[in-house]
């Protein structure tokens, strides 16, 4: 079960987090370090602090502009695009290349949605594929887990969600509570992990969803005991 936190912005987190098990760090650079966007020059630094832990960079902007040699140079192992971003055929041969893998962020997948859209928007990626793609279920509404685990023949609900997971590694976000924690780790059991996104007093990481470092916290120590 892969740990995704997107949003770190500080080697002390990044430490932190990685103590707790978390197997991949998101970061968002930017031109200069503000809330929990990251300046280039503070990429490295979090790229040291980690022993285990996989460094996943978001550039803010363009992601093909990221240079796969600066890329890994900085000590990113993992370029992360948002979805709906062209990102040319050359630029994700170069990130192979230098053994840098790129992801797919922000896949929406909405209760109203049909499974053939979601399962669309994770194929149409080309050559080489992302390594795995963020899926937010149901990004508008905080309680999306309690509508799409009901079964539904004609949109989209967790079994389809499984279903797409079998055949695509697939990291999913959602508003994820403690209760909850059993029910959706059988409802999408096929999940390659899931992902967090932090939102706190310092700022708001891009995307849906998000949480504190002290209720994540809280959050993995129940993943821990529920046996991930």
């Amino acid at each position: 079960m892969v740990i995704h936190v997107h949003g770190v912005a500080s080697p002390e987190e990044a430490e932190q987090l990685e103590l707790l098990g978390v197997d991949l760090i998101g970061v968002v650079m930017g031109g200069h370090t503000v809330g929990r966007v990251v300046g280039g020059d503070d990429v490295p630094v979090i790229a040291a602090s980690l022993k285990r832990a996989r460094l996943c960079v978001e550039p803010l902007g363009d992601a093909a502009a990221l240079d796969a040699r600066a890329a890994r140079r900085m000590g990113a192992r993992v370029v992360q695009v948002p979805w709906g971003t062209e990102v040319p055929r050359g630029w994700r041969e170069s990130l192979a290349q230098v053994g840098v893998e790129w992801a797919l962020m922000r896949v929406a997948a909405d209760a109203d949605d049909d499974p053939a859209w979601v399962r669309a928007r994770l194929e149409d990626t080309g050559v080489p594929p992302p390594a795995w793609a963020q899926v937010e279920i149901c990004p508008s509404l905080e309680d999306g887990w309690r509508i799409i685990r009901e079964s539904n023949e004609s949109e989209l609900d967790a079994h389809d969600l499984d279903v797409i997971a079998s055949e695509t590694p697939v990291l999913f976000s959602l508003p994820l509570s403690l209760e909850d924690v059993s029910d959706v780790r059988q409802g999408l059991s096929h999940a390659k992990g899931f992902s967090f996104v932090l939102g706190d007093r310092l700022g708001m990481a891009p995307g849906a969803h998000h949480i504190t470092l002290e209720q994540l916290s809280t959050l993995l120590k129940q993943l821990d005991t529920e046996g991930r």
